[in-house]
């Protein structure tokens, strides 16, 4: 799975039935400390105003380890394919925690209420 950190932390809990049933899912988790989508709304259509989006979180190797299951951390791009490579090769449940750009943003986008053919694939299509 590929996940923000505001999205896993909405839905971490199905570790449990990963360690219950031996699932060996490999989590990625795209670590920024915000809510990552709603920031990036908040930049793009509303100047920049903030709310409710930075946010406190654990920390993700810890919550590997309560969980009994591997924990690997990324900070550095160099360090990518040989986390990936390390947890492919473990036959377990696995947190991978990829420290991200704070304020990156993702694209191509599709605007909250947009059709997919209104989706954005570069800033300079946003209205503001």
């Amino acid at each position: 799975t590929i996940c923000g950190d505001g999205g896993f932390q909405m839905t971490f809990q199905e570790i449990a039935t990963m360690v219950d049933e031996q699932i060996p899912v490999k989590m990625a988790i795209m670590n920024n400390g915000f809510l990552g989508m709603v920031r990036q709304w908040q930049e793009l259509f509303y100047a920049n105003n903030y709310v409710s989006v930075a946010m406190s979180q654990p920390d993700f190797l810890k919550l590997a380890d309560a969980y009994g299951i591997k924990g690997i951390r990324v900070t550095d791009q160099s360090q990518v394919e040989n986390a990936i490579r390390e947890a492919a090769a473990y036959n377990g449940p696995v947190i991978l925690d990829f420290q991200v750009q704070a304020e990156g943003n993702v694209w191509p986008m599709v605007p909250a209420g947009a059709s997919l053919s209104e989706t954005i694939e570069a800033p300079e299509r946003v209205a503001h």
